[in-house]
C-alpha cells in the first residue's frame, strides 16, 4: 500500500510539474509573440494639446537636472505643470528659474493633504491642466528623446483614451540594479502583452497618457485614496479596457528612471508597489497568480522531482526547455525591453524571481507589516 501511494504521489507532483511548465512555455510563447510582432497598421491621431504633469516633493536636483528635456519636447502645443507637494528644499527656487526660461512651465503650490501619498497634489494638477490630455511622468524621469510626448500622444484618439509607456532604469553597476531593471522589465512584458491581448491591467506613473474625462468619469481616485500606491496601476486597472488602451514601446517614447541603489530603499519601494495588487479585478489577480505560481512550481517540483528520484531525467528535460526556450527569447524581447545588455542572464534572474515573490507575496496581504531589513 505505501509504495502504491508513492507510485501515485509521485505522479501526481510529476503530473503537476508537467501542466506549470506548459503554462509557463505557453505564457512565454504568447507573450514574445504579442510583444515582438509587427505593429497592426493603425493611422495615429491628429496632435492634440498636452498638460504634462509632474509632482514633486524635495526635487530640487533632479528637476535642475531632467526637466529641461521635457520642457524641450518637440512638440506644437504643450505645458508642463509641476505640482510642487510641499517641498522643503529648493525645489521652489529652481522652479522659479525655469520658469523665467521655459514659458510653457507651470508651477501649482499643493494644498493641504489629506491622504496618503501624491493622489490629492495629483488630482490638483490635473483639475488645474489646461489641456485634456494628460502626460504623467516623475521628477527623476528623463525622456528618452525630444519625441517622446510626441510619440505618447500620436496614440491618443477617438476610441483610445488611455496610453501605456514604458519606463526601463538606469544601468548601474552591480546585481541588484541588474535584478531591478530585469524585475520592471519583466513586469512591463507582462502589462504590455495583457494590454496587447485585450485585457489590459496597469500600467506605471513614469510613463502614463489618458484623456481627462477618463479620470472624471471614474472618480479619479476616490476608491483607494487611503493608499499611498495606486495612482497609477490601480487607476489603470479600473478605467482601463481593451478598446479604450494601446501600448507605446517606440524607444524615442521611453522615460528613463533612477533605480533605488539600496536593497532596503528597493524592497520599501516595491513593498509599497505590491500592497495594490489585492485591489486588482479578480480576473487580473487570478491570471497574475497563475504566472507566478506555475513558475515557481516549475522550479520547486523540478527541484523536488531531481531531489526524490521521481522521474528525474524528464524532470531534467522539463527545465532545461524552459531554460532553452528563456535563452531564445532572451534576444528578442531584451533588444525590445532596452534591456540587452540582460540576455545572457535571463534564465538566472528569472530563477531569481521565485525569490522575489516567496519574500514580497505578504506585502499585497499584510501591506503594513514592517520589511524584514
Amino acid at each position: 500500500m505505501r509504495f502504491a501511494t508513492f507510485i501515485a504521489m509521485s505522479q501526481l507532483v510529476f503530473t503537476i510539474l508537467l501542466s506549470a511548465t506548459a503554462v509557463q512555455i505557453g505564457w512565454w510563447l504568447v507573450a514574445a509573440w504579442l510583444l515582438c510582432r509587427k505593429e497592426r497598421a493603425r493611422e495615429d491621431a491628429p496632435p492634440r494639446p498636452v498638460s504634462v504633469i509632474i509632482c514633486a516633493r524635495n526635487e530640487a536636483p533632479r528637476l535642475r537636472e531632467r526637466l529641461p528635456a521635457i520642457l524641450r519636447q518637440q512638440y506644437s502645443d504643450f505645458e508642463v505643470l509641476v505640482v510642487d507637494h510641499h517641498s522643503t528644499d529648493d525645489t521652489a527656487a529652481v522652479l522659479a528659474g525655469l520658469a523665467g526660461e521655459y514659458p510653457q512651465l507651470r508651477i501649482l503650490q499643493a494644498k493641504t493633504e489629506a491622504t496618503a501619498g501624491k493622489k490629492e497634489a495629483l488630482t490638483q494638477g490635473i483639475a488645474a491642466a489646461r489641456h485634456d490630455l494628460l502626460l504623467l511622468t516623475d521628477a527623476d524621469c528623463r525622456p528618452a528623446s525630444p519625441f517622446w510626448l510626441q510619440r505618447m500622444a500620436a496614440k491618443a484618439g477617438q476610441r483610445t483614451q488611455l496610453v501605456l509607456g514604458y519606463g526601463p532604469y538606469e544601468k548601474r553597476p552591480g546585481l541588484l540594479n541588474a535584478f531591478v531593471r530585469f524585475e520592471a522589465a519583466y513586469t512591463a512584458l507582462q502589462y504590455f502583452a495583457f494590454a496587447l491581448a485585450g485585457l489590459p491591467y496597469m500600467g506605471v506613473g513614469r510613463n502614463l497618457l489618458y484623456d481627462r474625462s477618463l479620470f472624471r468619469q471614474t472618480g479619479g481616485f476616490a476608491g483607494h485614496t487611503e493608499l499611498a500606491s495606486g495612482d497609477d496601476d490601480l487607476f489603470v486597472n479600473a478605467v482601463a479596457t481593451g478598446s479604450n488602451t494601446r501600448i507605446c514601446l517606440q524607444p524615442e517614447a521611453f522615460t528613463w528612471s533612477e533605480p533605488k541603489t539600496t536593497c532596503r530603499d528597493y524592497v520599501r519601494q516595491k513593498r509599497r508597489h505590491l500592497s495594490t495588487a489585492v485591489r486588482y479585478r479578480f480576473v487580473h489577480q487570478l491570471a497574475l497568480s497563475m504566472l507566478a505560481g506555475s513558475q515557481m512550481l516549475h522550479y520547486g517540483l523540478a527541484a523536488f522531482c531531481l531531489l526524490a528520484g521521481i522521474h528525474p531525467g524528464a524532470a531534467c528535460s522539463l527545465l532545461l526547455l524552459r531554460w532553452g526556450l528563456l535563452t531564445g527569447l532572451a534576444f528578442p524581447l531584451t533588444r525590445r525591453l532596452a534591456v540587452a545588455d540582460l540576455r545572457f542572464f535571463f534564465p538566472l534572474l528569472d530563477l531569481g524571481l521565485c525569490g522575489y515573490y516567496l519574500y514580497f507575496l505578504p506585502a499585497a496581504f499584510f501591506p503594513k507589516k514592517r520589511p524584514l531589513w
